[in-house]
């Protein structure tokens, strides 16, 4: 189990995971870590949980996929992405994404894993054969 999560986010797909040093950074500017849970969780929270989780996310995570390409997330790329894709956004996506980091953190992720392909077995040939009766099960009956 981790407790990093791959997430749409932006223009591509980022790993958040919140290691020690960002959950302090986190709670400098928004407070004990289980009270912006507890709020993410249970409604109540405030635009700094979602924005410091998200950016302390991004920057803990240090990595991206955007256009078959692999980029690094700095601090700046981080603020970068939160001046593009969660300030003046409709907030519910950007909760979306804060929740699932602070779930990975607090209980952990497990990938799925990739589908396996089973063997294809050979179809048996089904014969159809008649019994030679009638399909009608109604009799009459004689006096």
């Amino acid at each position: 189990m981790q407790t990093s999560i791959d997430l749409e986010f932006g223009d591509g797909v980022y790993i958040f995971r919140l290691p020690i040093k960002q959950i302090v950074a986190i709670e400098q500017k928004a407070g004990p870590i289980d009270a912006v849970k507890h709020r993410l969780v249970n409604g109540g929270f405030g635009i700094r949980d979602i924005t410091e989780v998200i950016r302390h996310g991004l920057i803990g995570g240090g990595k991206g996929f955007v256009n078959g390409v692999d980029v690094t997330v700095s601090d700046l790329k981080a603020n970068h992405l939160i001046d593009t894709y969660v300030d003046g956004c409709p907030i519910a996506p950007n909760e979306t994404i804060a929740r699932a980091a602070i779930f990975a953190l607090w209980v952990g992720y497990t990938p799925p894993e990739p589908e396996k392909k089973s063997p294809v077995m050979p179809r048996r040939k089904s014969r159809a054969r008649s019994t030679g009766g009638s399909s009608s099960t109604t009799a009459e009956l004689s006096a």
